[in-house]
């Protein structure tokens, strides 16, 4: 079998399975637009790492990373409104790296403006998710601390 004889047979395939789908699982048909996003997203990573056109990493990364976000939005309803919208600033940032990363020439203000781009997202993420995960972050460091103190107290008085 050729490769475009197994090109069409998957695509055969796929195209079954979203029919299936369809009929028998009525909530899919709600969420079938991110299928609009997912598939170009793996269509031009797939030609970007088959090295038919290396400027398709970023617009790649952007549309993976945004299908992953909206994603999740849809497992886990109002993930955007509580913080994974800060995820958005990231989504450049993955296909700046992957075009740094992928390309001959390493151009060291891709580098800078992807890792820019993330510290961004993640500040903003840890904002968002502040009042939680500072709260165990104090409560770990209050831990220690103590913890410490007792052990150096207790070794103290052994002495």
């Amino acid at each position: 079998m050729n490769r475009n004889a197994l090109m069409r047979t998957i695509i055969g395939a796929i195209m079954i399975l979203l029919g299936i789908l369809i009929i028998f699982v009525r909530s899919f048909t709600f969420n079938l637009w991110l299928l609009f996003i997912w598939i170009p997203g793996i269509f031009m990573e797939y030609r970007a790492f088959t090295g038919r056109d290396k400027n398709l990493f970023v617009p790649a990364g952007i549309l993976l990373t945004v299908a992953v976000i909206l994603t999740f939005n849809v497992i886990f309803p109002g993930f955007i409104m509580r913080g994974g919208w800060a995820l958005f600033i990231a989504a450049p940032a993955v296909g700046l790296f992957q075009s740094y990363f992928a390309g001959v020439e390493k151009d060291n203000g891709v580098l800078v403006a992807a890792s820019f781009l993330s510290a961004i997202s993640m500040l903003f993420l840890l904002i968002a998710l502040a009042p939680k995960v500072l709260g165990i972050f104090i409560g770990i460091s209050l831990l220690a601390v103590g913890g410490l103190v007792v052990y150096k107290n207790l070794r103290s008085v052994k002495r």
